[in-house]
């Protein structure tokens, strides 16, 4: 259930918004933990910003290992 707050930002629960992104439910409350998308934790919840969200999955992402690489020897 989308809410529609000050002028033309809509709050999401993560199921909309893993329904919106492909992807888990965690994974969507971790990035709002982290600040990697904007939202609002109440209670045991998170409600995130649709915009943000938006703006998050037009980054383009690297895939693959991350961190350094090790040579083997």
């Amino acid at each position: 259930m989308a809410q529609r707050i000050s002028g033309d930002r809509t709050l999401i629960n993560t199921l909309e918004a893993s329904t919106i992104a492909g992807m888990s439910r965690e994974y969507i409350q971790r990035l709002a933990r982290k600040g990697r998308i904007e939202g609002l934790k109440t209670g045991h919840d998170w409600l995130v910003y649709e915009d943000s969200l938006t703006t998050f999955l037009a980054t383009p992402r690297k895939t693959g290992p991350k961190g350094p690489r090790t040579q083997s020897k």
